[in-house]
């Protein structure tokens, strides 16, 4: 079972979590990218969007 529950400024998964990483989002052609290792290619991922 995934929860994730926000309050405030709190984030709290209870999932398996592998890895938390940070990146920045760059511009490719209309879109946009996150650099991450090829070993997470066609893995499900949570991207949380800071203000």
């Amino acid at each position: 079972m995934k929860k994730i529950t926000i309050t405030g400024k709190n984030v709290l998964m209870e999932d398996e979590i592998e890895e938390v990483s940070e990146g920045i989002v760059k511009k490719i052609g209309n879109g946009a990218m996150i650099l991450s290792s090829k070993k997470y290619i066609g893995k499900k991922v949570y991207v949380l969007v800071r203000k």
